[in-house]
């Protein structure tokens, strides 16, 4: 095979040349390409293991339609811009659209992880998996500096790859442990001092900036700072959710697209920590959703009706979730209360009649959990898969490409590497969890940086949403509420949603996570 250019692009059409389909076992990183076999009359297309680049498809009529851009898709005179409701209850509920469906009936998306084979003088499809994680394990004759060893090969190996190019590379530093280590590995390889970027922020206590900065310092970082001004999300959020496919409520989203724009005014590459919190155990509710699973098997059924009425007298974030750890429901559904914060249960409240009459009983938390085993390890394993499957692909990821593509940045996940990760799920649970959360991600980073604090607790990346919709978006929310089509088709019960939103605009209620 002669190549003619540098090209990654170039390098699929050789491979398919050489592998047909089978290409995709040699392929790593991000992708979503097509390839036209005009000798044999079929299309191919593939999507990445993780989900980290886009791509949707439709076929009606015999006509297959196909894009990285849901929106690109009604060009085609044959596509539909019906909204499909069990997906509009998906955004409310859990924040994002699970796929391979999306907000438009009969448009999906190829799910992470597979190919689509269209045989055009047959106009039929075949969807096939050509990649998954392996299941979890529960045990592990390695010992745990075994263990952390092989990490550490595996995630230095993988950000060496990630820094292949021939322009300036940053990295999005936050206060957490992913993106400190990301960092650091990244120093380590730079021949310069690496460029940091973080987000604050002028209202809210939730920024990270102090401890971003103290880090930058540490590993010598060229730090950037951008402070997001109320002004700022004002004009952004707009022309950010104008972007969007279909509606993502992740409140980083508004964040994470600023510093996009701003780390790309420096560099055209930037490297991210996404996929370290789904792959190692990084999330408070693995381990809170596991105990209550314990606890309603222990707990007699009296006992826990009474502890969850109690609980009903006590308001904020914190008691509706030790309501829903209470509750007489599926792990599914107490997961989904988690990470809604009790949106669930509003839908008989909020939703208009479109909704409440084409959904019924098929609702997202209704769906089985779907696990086998009840041992606290085999309940995390299968909340970790879940995170692995749908939010990481339809929400972490779906942000992370949106707001950088949005601005020409391109955004590497060195944690989301083959070996890694098939090597992380090789890790019992209980390995994962050890300590905060993340035991081997803070280990490597102990080996990298001696000196930080490696203990500190998860954080997530936190914005000031609360602030924002009390000041710079209530005009805009106000807006909405009076003329939105959401209401007007009946999806939303716009005198419901106004009651709760002036509760929140004046003080009354914390209900930014509505």
């Amino acid at each position: 095979h002669t190549l003619s250019n540098r090209s990654d692009t170039e390098v699929l059409v050789h491979l398919y040349e050489e592998y047909g389909a089978d290409m995709v076992h040699a392929l790593e990183g991000m992708y979503a390409f097509a390839v036209w076999d005009e000798r044999i009359g079929e299309l191919l297309l593939g999507r990445d293991r993780f989900g980290e680049k886009p791509l949707f498809y439709a076929i009606r009529n015999g006509v297959l339609t196909f894009a990285s851009e849901l929106t690109a898709l009604f060009c085609a005179p044959e596509i539909s811009r019906e909204l499909l409701p069990e997906a509009i209850d998906e955004i409310f509920v859990q924040g994002y659209v699970s796929g391979p469906k999306t907000i438009v009936r009969d448009v999906w998306q190829l799910p992470p992880g597979h190919i689509l084979r269209w045989r055009h003088a047959q106009r039929t499809a075949t969807v096939d998996r050509y990649w998954s994680l392996p299941a979890g394990s529960l045990t592990d004759r390695r010992s745990v500096d075994e263990l952390v060893d092989e990490a550490e090969l595996l995630m230095t190996r993988s950000v060496a790859s990630r820094m292949t190019g021939d322009v300036p590379i940053g990295v999005f530093l936050s206060g957490g442990v992913d993106s400190a280590l990301v960092a650091a590995l990244v120093a380590g390889y730079s021949a310069e001092p690496v460029k940091t970027f973080t987000v604050g922020y002028d209202v809210g206590n939730v920024g990270e900036t102090a401890e971003a900065r103290r880090f930058a310092h540490l590993i010598g970082a060229d730090h950037h700072e951008l402070i997001l001004t109320e002004t700022d999300v004002a004009r952004r959020v707009p022309r950010a959710l104008s972007a969007l496919d279909q509606p993502l409520a992740d409140e980083a989203l508004i964040a994470s697209h600023a510093l996009a724009e701003f780390t790309r005014r420096d560099v055209k590459v930037a490297v991210g920590g996404e996929g370290a919190d789904e792959l190692f155990g990084g999330y408070p509710r693995y381990r809170w959703l596991a105990r209550s699973d314990q606890v309603r098997r222990l707990l007699p059924a009296p006992l826990a009706a009474a502890s969850e009425r109690l609980m009903q007298t006590v308001p904020g974030l914190p008691a509706e979730r030790i309501r829903g750890l209470l509750a007489s429901e599926s792990l599914n559904q107490r997961r989904a209360g988690w990470v809604s914060g009790g949106r669930q249960q509003m839908r008989s409240r909020l939703y208009g009649c479109a909704l409440r009459d084409t959904l019924g009983d098929g609702t997202v938390i209704q769906r089985p959990a779907g696990v086998t085993g009840r041992s606290q390890d085999e309940v995390v394993n299968w909340l970790m898969r879940h995170d692995q499957q749908h939010w990481l692909p339809d929400d972490v990821l779906a942000k992370a490409d949106r707001s950088s593509m949005l601005v020409s940045l391109e955004v590497r996940t060195p944690y989301l590497n083959r070996e890694l990760a098939e090597f992380a799920a090789s890790v019992p649970p209980s390995v994962h969890l050890r300590g905060r959360g993340k035991f081997l991600v803070r280990s490597l980073l102990r080996r990298a940086v001696p000196s930080t604090q490696s203990e500190r607790p998860k954080i997530a990346f936190r914005v000031p949403t609360a602030d924002w919709l009390r000041g710079s978006l209530l005009p805009l929310f106000r807006e909405q509420l009076a003329t939105g089509a959401l209401f007007d088709e009946g999806w939303f019960d716009r005198d419901a949603v106004g009651q709760l939103f002036t509760e929140h605009a004046t003080g009354g209620r914390d209900l930014q996570k509505v």
